[in-house]
């Protein structure tokens, strides 16, 4: 009996040694296929920088989930963006009818900029990991090649491309729809103000996760039509009553391009309510004027469909144009209600809209 138990013993401790030679013989890159994916090497053997420093060996990048493993904060920024779900997010989904629409989709799931073109504004549409959008990839490699805006010597490569620092980054996707024309139009240019200063928040920290602190910004955009704060700071709404005449102002001094942006199906609804004094009522200890209506307005301010633009004007708000709109008012006293909402889809119930702005004014 002790015999045998012997004998087991020494059995397991063969296979062990055979599973240890075994996997010794392994190559470095060799691993379960179902295993998180490796960092990339720190260096490779032999090779040398011009100035003797150790340089990396290339790897070839075929998916953001590879980029994870040394830059997991910008990662995990960039999934909380909209680029990530440009391709899979509903609405999206809706007005490219399920994917059917072929001039909707390049820009959603688009091939890597750098190797289409930082001056093209029609985007080619990748055939791989279309669910993950708008990539690291679709902005920072080319050739299997990563590509930055500071320059590095890690395993990826990360050759300094400064034209990666301009507004000309966002013109690939973003001419599509005449924003980067608006852009252009503004004195935000002239003034030195790219779309990375409004979009893209200054930090100084690790670019990589192991790295030495660097000045950069973060890969969470600020993300314009669906960021309900920065709405409320895009439009100043103003109003002024003269010679039986009403005016109100809308004025986009917040946005370097029209408001709303870019997208049809975005819209800023003005609503205008004039009302007079019907009597007074008590409530809650203080008194109350009771109002009736007498006057209602309403303007849309919309971008005009992408393929239409040269039938449809646009009635967009863009900077550095104020819009006016006067309406002769019935009553010689009242006062006067404004409210700017926004609608991230034309097909939301309007009480479900954002305010961006309210104003009450008597006359």
């Amino acid at each position: 009996m002790q015999r045998g138990k012997w004998f087991v013993a020494l059995g397991l401790v063969a296979l062990l040694a055979a599973f240890l030679a075994y996997t010794a013989s392994l190559t470095p890159g060799e691993q379960r296929a179902d295993a998180p994916p490796a960092p990339p090497p720190a260096s490779a053997s032999g090779t040398s920088a011009s100035d003797g420093t150790a340089t990396a060996q290339p790897v070839s990048f075929t998916s953001s989930g590879q980029c994870i493993a040394c830059h997991s904060q910008i990662f995990a920024e960039w999934r909380r963006d909209q680029h990530a779900t440009s391709w899979t997010e509903a609405i999206f989904r809706s007005y490219s009818i399920n994917y059917t629409k072929a001039e909707c989709l390049s820009c959603h799931a688009p091939q890597p900029m750098l190797e289409v073109g930082l001056n093209s504004s029609e985007p080619k549409l990748r055939e791989a990991n279309r669910p993950d959008g708008v990539d690291c990839l679709t902005c920072h490699v080319k050739n299997g090649r990563t590509f930055g805006t500071l320059g590095s010597k890690a395993a990826c490569g990360g050759t300094l491309e400064p034209e990666l620092k301009t507004s000309q980054a966002c013109y690939h996707c973003h001419a599509t729809h005449n924003l980067f024309k608006e852009y252009l139009a503004s004195d935000y240019p002239k003034r030195g103000i790219s779309c990375q200063d409004c979009h893209m928040e200054k930090v100084r920290r690790q670019v990589a996760d192991l790295g030495p602190l660097r000045d950069t910004r973060k890969h969470t955009f600020h993300n314009g039509g669906h960021d309900v704060e920065g709405l409320k700071k895009s439009l100043k709404l103003e109003a002024a009553v003269k010679d039986g005449k009403l005016t109100v102002t809308v004025t986009n001094i917040g946005a370097a391009h029209g408001v709303p942006g870019e997208i049809n199906n975005r819209i800023v609804r003005l609503e205008i309510s004039v009302q007079v004094k019907k009597g007074t009522r008590v409530e809650d200890g203080k008194t109350v004027d009771d109002m009736d209506e007498t006057q209602a307005h309403e303007a849309i301010f919309q971008a005009p469909p992408r393929l239409a633009r040269d039938k449809i004007p646009s009635t967009q708000i863009m900077p550095g144009v104020p819009r006016v709109l006067e309406y002769p008012l019935t009553v010689p006293h009242g006062k006067v209600f404004a409210t700017l909402t926004y609608k991230l889809d034309s097909a939301m119930l309007n009480r479900d809209a954002v305010i961006m702005a309210q104003l009450e004014q008597e006359f």
